[in-house]
């Protein structure tokens, strides 16, 4: 029995003499969901740990958080080991965890290995097992949730890559109970339809029971099965899935499997104007050599001296001179023909033409038609235009009497 007062130092010291000492707390297995998670800058990670009724305050120092191998979430269920002790200073009791575990993932990690180990002794992650993807992909087909984020930005980067690219969205379920069966069904519907050069499967990142549909051993058979080329996009870079594995290529984020299916069209003009002028260069060297060897093979005709050959050649010459000296007078018959024809017509439509038939043309001082008795009276002189000449007449008033010649 103590008969003094204790101070708070010390009370806290006894507690904590009391709690370390007891092999029980020290030895503890907790499951519960974490809240109020934060991670401190010096590397320790400050957490509690709750259940429908109570929590208590947990801490895992940097050396032991060093140890994890996954990242710990708010509200995730885990079961910790460590022990119960208190921080003297503020009289707070608290478990400190040596390790934690995700609820459930032990049991889904040693899936994932045993079905990683039967592929690899199949042969299905060996690198000669990978299909190529096509030089010019003009059709993608994507097998993902149609409302993740996912599909957003694989689209967006597609399209602004090579917007000439066609996208075939097969909606599937990415998690949860029949999501391993869609994305199966998703990659043999392209296989079956051929309406894709290439396949994408992806989804955005999340914890190891959310990925697990890419885990399911009916996808990686489908993966396997598949004639077109399947790129697995699932999570971050840091998510690994069987997928992953068995696919022909990985891509560490749904972005990145959008650049690899898309190539720059500005990278392509580049390359194809570097192809045209190294196809010039290789086409003027190819008519440089021919013309070279034409003309060496030329002199040696000359040097040779082939008569018989010089002959024919004459005589196919002066065969070409007279069919184009026909073929010329032939021409220029015909466009003479032409000529006359055309001069026929002008000199119908010529009014000119016409004084030759004895009529006149009538003009007064102004240079202006005459064309009816009144006009002339009106004139007083005209000037008569005839075919060979032209003569100036003064009019006769009205009821002046015509007294023709003798």
């Amino acid at each position: 029995m103590i008969t003094r007062a204790l101070s708070v130092t010390e009370v806290n010291h006894f507690i904590k003499t009391m709690l370390d000492g007891n092999s029980v707390l020290k030895n503890l297995m907790v499951e519960g969901e974490i809240s109020n998670l934060k991670f401190h800058s010096s590397g320790h990670v400050y957490f509690s740990l709750k259940d429908s009724q109570s929590r208590i305050a947990c801490v895992m120092f940097r050396n032991h958080v060093q140890n994890l191998k996954f990242r710990p979430e708010e509200g995730m269920k885990i079961t910790i080991k460590g022990g119960i002790s208190v921080f003297e200073r503020n009289g707070q009791y608290q478990i400190y965890v040596r390790s934690m575990e995700p609820q459930g993932v032990g049991a889904l990690y040693k899936a994932f290995e045993q079905l990683k180990e039967k592929y690899q002794a199949l042969g299905w992650l060996d690198t000669e097992q990978k299909k190529p993807l096509p030089e010019y992909i003009r059709r993608v087909g994507i097998v993902t949730s149609p409302t993740g984020a996912a599909i957003r930005d694989m689209i967006s980067v597609i399209r602004r890559r090579n917007p000439q690219i066609h996208i075939v969205i097969y909606g599937a379920l990415v998690q949860g109970d029949g999501a391993a069966e869609e994305i199966a069904r998703g990659i043999e519907t392209f296989n079956r339809l051929g309406n894709a050069d290439v396949i994408i499967i992806g989804r955005g990142g999340g914890s190891m029971e959310d990925l697990w549909a890419f885990n399911e051993e009916i996808v990686g058979e489908a993966i396997h099965a598949s004639q077109l080329p399947v790129i697995s996009a699932v999570g971050h870079e840091t998510d690994f899935t069987i997928a992953d594995f068995v696919a022909d290529m990985r891509a560490p984020t749904p972005s990145v499997a959008g650049e690899l299916v898309a190539e720059n069209l500005l990278e392509w003009a580049g390359t194809l104007t570097q192809l045209k002028s190294r196809l010039l260069k290789a086409m003027n060297r190819h008519i440089e050599k021919n013309r070279m060897a034409l003309t060496q093979a030329a002199a040696r005709l000359l040097r040779s001296g082939p008569e018989n050959q010089v002959a024919d050649m004459r005589l196919y010459l002066d065969a070409l001179q007279d069919r184009m000296l026909r073929g010329m007078r032939f021409e220029i018959e015909r466009q003479r023909s032409r000529v006359e024809s055309v001069s026929r017509r002008l000199d119908a439509l010529n009014p000119l033409g016409v004084l030759k038939r004895g009529y006149v043309l009538a003009e007064d001082k102004s240079g202006g038609l005459v064309r009816s008795a009144a006009e002339a009276e009106a004139a007083g002189t005209m000037k008569l235009k005839f075919h060979d000449g032209e003569v100036i007449v003064s009019v006769i008033k009205e009821g002046a009497e015509w007294q023709p010649k003798n």
